[in-house]
């Protein structure tokens, strides 16, 4: 088991650039044609990108003084996780089942939904930790 990031980064790497070797293959030898290999190489990406997204929550580096801090953060860290994870499922299901026209606009607006998603929650998150807390706590 691979324990470092660079070293899921660099396998995850290796697989793409073998799979774009043999999708070459596959389409110069005349077994799928220029729309499967355009498929094919989208839904890769998408679920690239959901393997990506699966390691966003485990990044949350060294702990801020404050705990508060510390939690606002995972759990921005933890949204924006399953939300471009999702995406990236959803990317790869549109270009792997639905027709290209409808796939090409419709897995774009997927991931800007998720981007959307994941930044408004993440500046919501830091408007949070930059609050003043209340006085009237005490």
């Amino acid at each position: 088991m691979i324990s470092k990031p660079i070293g899921w980064s660099l396998v995850l790497a290796a697989l793409i650039l073998a799979g774009a070797t043999a999708l070459r293959y596959a389409l110069n030898a005349g077994m799928i044609d220029a729309e499967g290999a355009r498929r094919i190489t989208q839904a890769a990406f998408g679920l690239a990108l959901a393997v990506y997204a699966n390691f966003i929550p485990k990044q949350i580096g060294r702990h801020s003084a404050s705990v508060r801090t510390t939690a606002t953060a995972q759990s921005a860290m933890r949204f924006g996780g399953w939300a471009l994870a999702l995406g990236g499922l959803g990317y790869a299901g549109l270009w792997a089942f639905a027709p290209i026209g409808f796939a090409d606009t419709a897995s774009t607006i997927v991931l800007a939904t998720a981007t959307v998603l994941t930044l408004g929650y993440a500046l919501r998150a830091y408007a949070a930790c930059r609050a003043k807390p209340s006085l009237s706590q005490g």
